[in-house]
């Protein structure tokens, strides 16, 4: 949801996101870590705007900000 209201903000709302997380959980440890995967339809922006964006997303959405103790990586692409 960060990622398409940031792009919709900045003039550029996505006609298609799909975003998926696979979790890392360890037994008597928790989440470990996570993987986003997402990839979008994004009218006039490259793919370099578009993973910009997905970083910034990331770095600043409430969820990743309370997992903040657990590793999180990112792809992310234009189709």
């Amino acid at each position: 949801m960060a990622l398409s209201h940031a792009l919709t903000e900045a003039g550029t709302p996505p006609t298609r996101l799909v975003t998926s997380a696979d979790v890392t959980f360890q037994p008597g440890e928790g989440i470990t870590g996570v993987h986003l995967t997402v990839e979008g339809t994004v009218a006039g922006v490259d793919d370099d705007v578009f993973v910009a964006a997905a970083e910034d997303a990331k770095a600043n959405c409430p969820v990743s900000k309370a997992l903040s103790g657990t590793s999180i990586t990112l792809s992310a692409k234009l189709v």
